[in-house]
């Protein structure tokens, strides 16, 4: 029976026999996307990038020979390659992948690659500068035209055949006259580079100034992430744009435009739902006893939000009350304290005291684990056990803790002796990081950290310093509108201490009130993180595009109250969607335009896995 297989599979098509003859395996089915990466140069980053923009129908494997050879491209309809040095061999194989078809995306790509992006080196590299898109190219349809901030190097290249997508400028705010993202026809197939290591540069921007790491830098006491931020590293009059989000769409727009010749790429929307902005309320306990939160957590539920309390000192809450409340839906979990350490703090110390206060909630309520945190005064080592510096050390500490999303980045700069150096206050304040997104911490060498970050953007300490109700209140409803209206997309997390409810209560009921005006819901940091995770996991599999029928099975084994939305292009090779079909049953196509991009949205339950047909027009 074996001949007999190996006989029929010379003939006739795998996908009709495989599952026909015993013996015979079904054709493998390869995702889309392959993105060869390692850990150095921040290339496995690229895979948290992917998610974050809903790709999750992807391979990841080291640019070794075994994996770059044309006969194992060309299984997929788009290669990623991470900034690495290449040999001649592997050159080639690009070289022969793009020619007969494939597409190739490159991150400051090697030397060598010149010839099939179309470029020329001018020698030079520019630093910290900016890129500006060229919104009337297809790749940068739907974006922003103000110059964006970029961190690393890039390199300069002189256009030799190639479109420029985005231009360099320099710091300056001057164009340099180089491209920063170049797109380029090779033979039958396509490649898109993005002259600068586009990883590097959206891990900077969050995280911040590496060489800051362990460092005293914006004069308020004690180590904090903010330090990272100091010494121009935030564009304030950039704030407002989400500017490392913005170049991050850039690359999802490539990968639209380049699969356009294979089959539609199906993704994952970033928010729960359909909806296009989520806001997280968090309360550090500090000293309180837990009569002093009652009033705060009652005017929190009567508006049908939930909150998370950071509880610093076990011993001034009974169990009875952190049962009541979790038993509403609030999240109750840990506030570490190194405030001893604050201008110093060590890794061992830091560690030590995550592991006594988890103990502590364990036998004080029965809490088996800190899911997510932030710390006393945000203290923020930068180094590691063994002393090297390192921006994401605390977070290296929380995933060996367990805690898998941090909100210790938060908009406070008063007393700075660098005046506001993390952006203006009020409606304009934005997401000094350049995101309005939840994404993981990567180490200093770009390896991605099993903990999510989440910035603190709204945060009552900030504006209660200066008796500014009204600019807190606004504050969060800027970043409402632009994510609602603009498509400038945030997470919105609120800090409202217990202790300073004096001057929060008010602006903070006009929050909640906003929220539910806009159809916004309110949650614990725990149920973001729980959707991240279900988000995260959810994978496409087996995509088939054959006779204008795009088929595939979605994947998802962590349930979650709220729904995940599948986004299809709505338009492939001049066809559009005519019907959808999820497990069988007919849905109705709804359309939604994303950053100038038309999409049919499709919400899936979590937890459970799909079969989806999309039938395109004739």
């Amino acid at each position: 029976m074996k001949n007999l297989c190996n006989i029929f599979l010379t003939v006739l098509p795998i996908v009709i026999f495989a599952n026909m003859l015993p013996g015979c395996a079904p054709a493998k089915v390869y995702p889309p996307i392959l993105v060869l990466a390692t850990d150095d140069h921040f290339g496995s980053f690229a895979a948290e990038i992917l998610k974050t923009e809903g790709y999750n129908a992807f391979r990841m494997e080291p640019p070794e020979p075994e994996n770059m050879r044309p006969d194992f491209l060309k299984k997929f309809d788009i290669v990623i390659l991470g900034q690495a040095s290449i040999s001649d061999t592997q050159k080639e194989s690009l070289e022969q992948y793009v020619d007969r078809g494939g597409n190739l995306i490159v991150f400051r790509p090697d030397k060598k690659l010149g010839g099939i992006l179309g470029i020329t080196p001018t020698g030079g590299t520019l630093s910290q500068g900016y890129i500006t898109i060229d919104t009337a190219s297809e790749a940068g349809k739907g974006l922003l035209s103000q110059p964006l901030p970029f961190y690393g190097e890039a390199d300069g290249y002189a256009l030799q055949g190639a479109a420029s997508v985005a231009a360099l400028y320099a710091d300056t705010g001057e164009p340099s006259g180089l491209p920063a993202v170049v797109l380029h026809q090779y033979g039958k197939g396509a490649c898109l580079a993005f002259l600068y290591n586009l990883p590097q540069s959206i891990v900077y921007s969050r995280q911040g100034n590496p060489a800051h790491a362990g460092k005293e830098m914006d004069g308020i006491l004690g180590l904090r992430a903010m330090d990272l931020f100091t010494g121009g590293w935030v564009k304030p009059e950039k704030n407002t744009l989400n500017h490392a989000d913005e170049q991050m769409r850039l690359l999802s727009n490539g990968i639209a435009l380049l699969s356009r010749k294979t089959r539609p790429i199906p993704r994952l929307w970033y928010f729960p739902d359909t909806l296009k902005c989520l806001v997280t309320l968090n309360n550090d306990g500090e000293d309180s006893k837990e009569e002093a939160f009652e009033p705060q957590f009652a005017d929190v539920h009567a508006k049908g939000a939930k909150m998370t309390l950071y509880i610093k000192e076990t011993d001034l809450v009974t169990r009875e009350w952190v049962n009541k409340w979790t038993d509403r839906g609030f999240e109750i979990s840990g506030h570490p304290d190194d405030t001893r350490q604050a201008e110093n703090p060590d890794w061992n110390t830091m560690d030590s005291v995550y592991k006594d206060l988890q103990n502590k909630l364990r036998l004080q309520y029965g809490i088996s684990a800190m899911h997510t945190v932030v710390n006393h005064w945000f203290v923020w080592p930068g180094k590691l056990a063994g002393g090297e510096p390192d921006f994401a050390a605390q977070a290296r500490i929380e995933e060996n803790n367990g805690i898998r999303l941090d909100c210790n980045y938060a908009h406070y700069d008063n007393g700075s002796t660098h005046g506001a150096f993390l952006g203006e206050r009020g409606l304009n304040q934005g997401n000094y990081n350049g995101s309005g997104l939840v994404m993981k911490y990567a180490d200093a060498k770009g390896k991605p950290v099993n903990v999510y970050q989440q910035l603190n953007n709204v945060y009552d300490q900030q504006y209660m310093e200066h008796q500014d109700q009204d600019g807190f209140f606004n504050a969060f409803r800027g970043l409402v509108d632009r994510s609602l209206e603009n498509g400038i997309y945030s997470f919105v997390c609120v800090k409202a201490h217990n202790n300073e409810y004096f001057f929060s209560k008010i602006p903070l009921m006009k929050m909640l009130d906003y929220a539910n005006a806009r159809d916004i819901p309110v949650w614990t940091e725990l149920k973001l993180l729980q959707f991240l995770q279900a988000r995260d996991e959810t994978a496409f599999k087996n995509l088939t595009w054959k006779n204008n029928r795009l088929s595939f099975e979605i994947h998802s084994t962590q349930p979650h109250d709220n729904g995940i939305t599948c986004m299809i292009p709505n338009v492939f090779d001049n066809k559009r969607i005519q019907k959808i079909y999820l497990n069988g049953a007919s849905r109705p196509v709804a359309v939604t335009a994303v950053k100038g991009v038309e999409y049919a949205w499709l919400s899936i339950k979590p937890g459970t896995s799909h079969q989806v047909e999309i039938d395109f027009d004739n």
